[in-house]
């Protein structure tokens, strides 16, 4: 299990973990892995790389993820967002196209290391993405349209 992709800012408890298939867990010492209110979004891959007797690498399997405080609507959602939604998680609460209520994008990062044929280290498998979490998701995922069409609005060009 990866362990600590990311933790609540808000309540501290929060705790975002990779199983061995690998799918995402919460709360992976929790019986029931029920993820804490203020988790608004998760997306990222993980990717697994093996070194063959020559040092040349290959992706041996990946996978991506994502998961939304709501996800009865998941890609009617982020669908018609999306790229507004990347340039936030890269940007964060001070772009100037950010939603006016309190979150927090965290990235998620790890990797882990192993030893080819000859004992040269290399990246085994590496976990990237992000996560946002919100004092209420359900305000934050509310404010999004309209920040959304004010990012547009801003990039149209007067002649």
């Amino acid at each position: 299990m990866i362990r600590q992709l990311a933790q609540c800012p808000y309540c501290k408890h929060c705790e975002l973990a990779l199983d061995d298939n690998p799918q995402l867990v919460f709360n992976p010492d929790d019986s029931e892995h029920a993820p804490y209110p203020h988790l608004a979004f998760v997306d990222g891959g993980y990717e697994q790389r093996e070194r063959d007797k020559r040092g040349i690498e290959h992706v041996i399997g990946s996978t991506e993820f994502r998961w939304l405080s709501d996800s009865r609507d998941t890609e009617d959602r982020i669908g018609s967002i999306e790229p507004y939604l990347r340039e936030l998680l890269e940007s964060g609460p001070a772009w100037e196209f950010a939603p006016p209520v309190p979150f927090v994008a965290q990235p998620l990062s790890a990797e882990g290391k192993a030893l080819d044929a000859k004992g040269a280290a290399y990246t085994a498998w590496e976990v990237d993405g992000y996560c946002i979490f919100a004092e209420n998701p359900a305000t934050f995922w509310a404010s999004l349209p309209a920040c959304h069409q004010r990012h547009l609005a801003s990039m149209n060009l007067e002649e």
